[in-house]
């Protein structure tokens, strides 16, 4: 029989997509809009940069941390890749950009790791300190690339709904996605986030593998950063804490647990899937961009507020004893 644990977690991961699918048929049957060619285009770019940051940032979940740099990361990586694109070219500029991000990541990782602070409050100093990067990269004003064709390149539709730009993010995603599930990598994730003092005592490489989860994390998020700021030819100093929250809703949404060691990054992709339908439906209402977070935060506080019961309820059901039946 298989363990209550086992079969609530795919029910989370089953939840999410189910939501997503209820989500984009309620749009679809209200908005004949929705399901157009380009207006599909416009929900794969929301989508597929969500899905990728998310998913970076569930790996960190996945070991029982957290990573709040990204906020910062996201924005420095689209400064640095809009600011050296005129002189390097995109490839080298966004390898600069993503370079930059996973040095922010192996500088939170290294500290969680050896000096053991919370990852929570290590990654406030680092997102901190993006943030500051930022400013100094923008100088006080808006950077602007003068090259409209890289981004042209990236955002130039393909087979009608796609872009190089969302195929590379979808893709990146759904590689880590694998590695979680099928490789050793994966295994250490999972082992180090379900109890990492067992872990380290069965000799399993507790630091590398927390050091390379915040560096997964970062990197991604710069990637994201880097791409849509080419996209866009434009970059501006800041934090984005509104995508923040997305990714890490979109992780909590998909079934990973706060507590680590548990989760499903295919969960993540249908938690993506469901706030990008829902982002996308809603601003074709022309619904103002508050209530759309305002929706989005309410959908993550109820899950967290039916996470404790239902857990139960599934557990005890599993334990129910069987009756048998007496000829």
């Amino acid at each position: 029989m298989k363990s209550s644990t086992f079969l609530y977690w795919n029910f989370r991961n089953l939840l999410a997509w189910g939501l997503a699918l209820l989500a984009a048929l309620y749009f679809v049957v209200t908005n004949s809009a929705f399901s157009s060619a380009g207006n599909v285009f416009a929900l794969l770019q929301i989508f597929s940069v969500l899905v990728m940051v998310a998913s970076g940032l569930a790996v960190v979940m996945l070991i029982g941390e957290f990573d709040l740099s990204i906020a910062g990361v996201f924005p420095l990586a689209a400064l640095i890749a809009v600011k050296l694109n005129d002189s390097l070219g995109m490839v080298p500029a966004m390898g600069v950009a993503v370079v930059v991000a996973a040095a922010i990541g192996l500088l939170n990782g290294a500290i969680t790791a050896f000096v053991r602070i919370p990852s929570l409050a290590v990654t406030v100093g680092s997102m901190v300190l993006a943030i500051g990067l930022g400013f100094a990269v923008a100088a006080g004003q808006l950077v602007q690339a003068l090259d409209y064709e890289a981004g042209l390149k990236l955002t130039e539709p393909v087979a009608g709904v796609f872009s190089l730009q969302s195929l590379v993010q979808v893709a990146l995603a759904i590689a880590l996605m694998l590695v979680a599930r099928w490789t050793w990598f994966g295994r250490f994730v999972y082992a180090v986030g379900s109890d990492r003092a067992r872990a380290r005592a069965s000799g399993l490489p507790v630091k590398r593998t927390v050091i390379a989860a915040f560096v997964i994390s970062a990197s991604l998020a710069g990637l994201g950063g880097a791409l849509q700021g080419i996209s866009l030819a434009t970059g501006t100093a800041g934090a984005e804490e509104s995508f923040l929250l997305q990714a890490a809703t979109a992780a909590i949404l998909g079934g990973i647990a706060l507590t680590g060691g548990k989760g499903s990054l295919a969960g993540v992709f249908g938690a993506a899937l469901l706030l990008s339908v829902i982002s996308n439906g809603l601003s074709l209402t022309g619904t103002d961009q508050a209530i759309i977070q305002l929706v989005n935060g309410s959908i993550l506080l109820l899950v967290v507020i039916f996470d404790g019961p239902l857990n139960q309820f599934i557990h005890n059901r599993v334990r129910q004893p069987q009756r048998v039946q007496l000829p």
